[in-house]
């Protein structure tokens, strides 16, 4: 049978202790403001990185669709059904699309593609690629300079019949980017031939030139040549790359004009970034992978193919790292507030200990006094909650519970569970033994508890730090490695708890021999209170989380700007199409006011190289190895001295120095750059060139180069305060130029970086406004006694400035040293956990950065001495100014 519950007495305790009862719901509302944000702002982040990842992608993130032609083996005929029969075909790919990718994706440019090929009409190094374009809805809108759209090869007449050709070859009219005819040297009217690489011929016909409404429609993306032709540069010739469009009406000529194995179609589905969402990637990843495999089951005349799986596989695992690192923060979050609740309820407990021993022996029972608490408690609790809840909402949008429920929980039991116990404990009526073995066992007994629920504290803390060191932090989900951080706080602190009452016996023992009774004061009544283990523990704990929160923080903006100037490799770097004239590009960046070093490089990813008993594909790095010294000097990049060894002769080989990769492929090692073997000798570790995971392989360009072939520079590396501004000088807006601190700042800017940074950040504030708090109610719930003692001392003699001293070094000694081991805790454990992190994942790095911790943390502590100072400076006044004769007749008078 349930309790009754005295509804005059609960009213009358909630009035009594009002304050106290506020500041719970008080720390119940800050806590809940920002656990109820977490579930939706992970989300929305999650999503938005998601997002960011698919369109920095770009068209590497396509789904194409090649498309089977059917070959005929009969009569040439020209088809005026061409172009319908391509949207079919289209249209028919699209349909085999499951639904879950179809909603995700624009709707598919469909293109008739030839290869690049070489103009004969005026020497070697021309190529042009002729392209049909389709998409759903309007055409992307043209306007031509001159001329006008490709037209049939036929008369009118016959454009929309089926006409037997015989001609080969067969003309084909194509219209040119105003940017391609230029580079080219071609213009209205002119009929080139063109060949594919088993020289058979095709006729290309010039109609018109145009220029491109919006270069940024998705559908241009389809055929990166068409608006951005190619140009290479060396010595002995210049290449030029290009595309040129074919119309509906000449498309049927296209299929005549060129052979038939020359011609792909393909279907190419761009994903829509905003539509992409974090929940959707794990079903868009099996569906892309059962899309790719349907070709090889030979399911239909349709094979895909696609990157993205790829890259929402990489972009789970950032989103992943980086939810894995907020569920460390607001677990320890979680922790400092849960003990900060239990100390606020253990003093209302304290206060109301009176009234709990006087229901006890008025008869009333430990449910009925349980009940009656909880019912309070909820109401607290709700109500803070609620206005918790009620502030995420209207700032955020939504809210979520998971993070909220277990400070619902806490500042709901704590109180009454607290309470309970102490009515239980005054009602007690064992008698303590005589004997004294009894009491020696009683006090064993005491003592296993205590190392049982200490060992099983341990036993949890190496538990999840052996699960952080095996998996890492995989998402939210995982508690278990996630709070390793906590857990290794929460041991730090009990292990001062289990060491303090040592050392404060042993500083009560040399305080005896010092003269005054100041010391000897204060450390009598500090040797009393140290066996408080609850306000250790928030202070230790509370600073210990802050510490990991503000070095998540530091360690990952620093490893965001080193990651971003490993990329950069300087204070800014221009890429452009290889010539010999970047070189001279480079020594006038380099002679510019501001700049200290300026090397110009030919960068080449993903490079085959071999040996005599391996190869890899490596980042070759053809630079000036003097410049590139000095760069490297300049810069706050580790130096590289063995660039020296490149300029030394090494037999008929090229020194080289090689940076990862297997131990064979330094023998023997050779590079086939353009059709000729070049042999190298590797006579050292390589630095590291950009943030790429594959092996680096340096090369000394003048050596190089001696070997017979020709490598033009296309990146400069310039260091210096006024190196992004030489550069942009220089190359007149010709290739691009990253500038370091847009690096950094796009890095920190990003989705999740932001959005952790965001999160420590709240979470360090609310930390330290806790364990404030922490202090303020520790030195509240002994202030009773302390006041006694005070009075006693001073009725003795003792004056106002003796009275705050002793006050000071009660207050402060324990604050300072909680804080302090906090700091130390926080900072080992960041020592030994952080590289479990995976940090790099979000800072852009190829390996974990270092760690670092901000010298400004320690004023964690600063902060809380000073508020345990400003607490013993207010008692001190409150004390002295209490009559004499007050504290002489009954001590405290409060």
């Amino acid at each position: 049978m349930m309790p009754r519950w005295h509804r005059p007495s609960i009213v009358g305790r909630a009035r009594a202790h009002l304050g106290l009862l506020l500041l719970i719901g008080l720390v119940v509302t800050l806590a809940t403001m920002l656990t109820a944000a977490v579930a939706p702002l992970t989300e929305r982040t999650s999503d938005r990185a998601i997002a960011a990842d698919v369109r920095e992608a770009g068209l590497q993130g396509a789904v194409v669709a090649t498309v089977a032609r059917p070959y005929d083996e009969g009569q040439r005929i020209r088809d005026p059904k061409a172009a319908a029969e391509l949207r079919e075909a289209a249209r028919s790919a699209q349909d085999t699309m499951p639904t879950g990718l179809a909603d995700v994706v624009r709707p598919g440019v469909t293109s008739l593609t030839s290869p690049s090929m070489h103009l004969l009409d005026a020497g070697p190094g021309r190529y042009l690629r002729l392209a049909y374009l389709t998409a759903p809805g309007d055409p992307p809108k043209v306007t031509y300079v001159s001329g006008g759209p490709p037209k049939p090869s036929v008369p009118a007449a016959k454009a929309d019949a089926e006409v037997a050709v015989k001609t080969d070859p067969w003309p084909v009219q194509v219209a040119l980017p105003r940017q391609a005819a230029r580079t080219l040297g071609l213009e209205v009217g002119d009929r080139v031939e063109a060949e594919d690489e088993q020289h058979r011929t095709a006729t290309i016909v010039i109609s018109g030139v145009f220029v491109a409404g919006d270069p940024d429609d998705h559908v241009w993306a389809a055929v990166p040549e068409l608006l951005h032709p190619t140009i290479a540069r060396s010595d002995q010739m210049t290449s030029v790359s290009a595309a040129a469009i074919v119309s509906a009406d000449s498309l049927p000529d296209f299929q005549l004009a060129l052979p038939f194995d020359d011609l792909t179609t393909r279907v190419v589905f761009s994903p829509r970034p905003s539509q992409v969402r974090w929940k959707q990637t794990q079903r868009l990843m099996r569906e892309i992978v059962a899309l790719k495999t349907s070709a090889s089951r030979g399911s239909g005349n349709v094979s895909w193919d696609s990157l993205l799986d790829r890259i929402l596989m990489d972009s789970r695992a950032r989103v992943s790292a980086a939810q894995g690192q907020a569920t460390v923060l607001i677990v320890g979050l979680l922790a400092g507030v849960a003990l900060v609740l239990v100390l606020a309820a253990d003093l209302l407990v304290r206060r109301r200990s009176g009234s709990l021993v006087l229901m006890r022996e008025r008869g009333a029972s430990l449910l009925g006094i349980f009940t009656e608490l909880v019912a309070e408690s909820v109401v607290v609790a709700l109500l803070g909650a609620a206005l918790g809840t009620l502030v995420t909402w209207l700032v955020v949008g939504d809210v979520g519970w998971r993070w909220s429920l277990p400070v619902l929980v806490v500042a709901t039991l704590a109180g009454p569970v607290l309470a309970t116990v102490r009515a239980a404990r005054a009602a007690d009526d064992r008698r303590v033994p005589a004997n004294r073995s009894a009491r020696q066992a009683l006090d064993r007994a005491r003592r296993m508890r205590r190392l049982l629920v200490e060992g099983v504290v341990l036993a949890v803390a190496v538990m999840t730090y052996v699960a952080l060191r095996q998996r890492g932090v995989v998402g939210d989900g995982d508690l278990t490695a996630s709070s390793a951080p906590t857990w290794a706080a929460v041991v730090g602190g009990l292990l001062l708890v289990r060491v303090l009452p040592s050392a404060s016996r042993l500083v009560l023992a040399r305080a005896r021999r010092v003269l005054g009774a100041v010391p000897l004061v204060v450390a009598a009544r500090t040797s009393r209170s140290a066996g408080r283990a609850l306000p250790l523990l928030v202070v230790a704990v509370t600073v210990a989380q802050l510490t990991t929160a503000v070095a998540l923080v530091a360690t990952e903006q620093h490893g965001q700007a080193a990651g971003a100037l490993q990329s950069v490799g300087g204070d800014a770097v221009w890429h452009t199409a290889p010539d010999r004239a970047v070189a001279a590009t480079a020594a006038k960046v380099s002679a510019r006011s501001g700049v200290r070093a300026a090397a110009a490089a030919r960068v080449v990813e993903g490079f085959g190289v071999a040996s005599g008993s391996s190869a890899a594909t490596v980042r070759l790095v053809i630079v000036d190895a003097k410049a590139y010294q000095r760069v490297l000097a300049a810069s706050p990049l580790p130096d590289a001295p063995q660039l020296a060894r490149l300029r030394q002769k090494s037999g008929d080989r090229v020194p080289a120095l090689l940076l990862g990769g297997d131990r064979d492929l330094r023998e023997d090692l050779q590079v086939r750059w353009e059709d000729t073997p070049v042999p190298l000798s590797v006579v050292g570790v390589a630095p590291q060139v950009g943030d790429s995971t594959d092996p680096v392989l340096v090369v000394d360009r003048a050596a190089f180069e001696a070997a017979g072939v020709v490598a033009d520079p296309g990146t400069v590396w310039a260091v210096g305060p006024g190196a992004p501004a030489a550069l942009k000088a220089v190359t007149r807006s010709t290739g691009t130029v990253e500038v370091l601190t847009d690096v950094v700042d796009s890095r920190r800017s990003a989705p999740l970086a932001s959005g952790l940074v965001h999160l420590a950040i709240a979470s360090a504030v609310l930390l330290l406004m806790f364990a404030v708090l922490g202090v303020a109610l520790a030195a509240a719930a002994e202030a009773p006694a302390r006041a006694e003692s005070l009075g006693r001392l001073r009725s003795l003699g003792l004056g106002r400035p003796g009275i705050r001293r002793v006050l000071l070094g009660e207050l402060v000694s324990p604050v300072l040293v909680g804080a302090v081991a906090g700091l130390v805790v926080g900072v080992c454990s960041t020592l030994m956990m952080f590289g479990s992190l995976s940090l790099e994942l979000v800072t852009g790095q190829s390996s974990a950065p270092g760690l670092v911790v901000p010298w400004w943390t320690a004023a964690t502590v600063v902060v809380l001495v000073g508020t345990a100072a400003l607490i013993a400076r207010a008692e001190a006044d409150r004390v002295g100014r209490m009559p004499l004769a007050a504290l002489l007749r009954g001590g405290d008078q409060r």
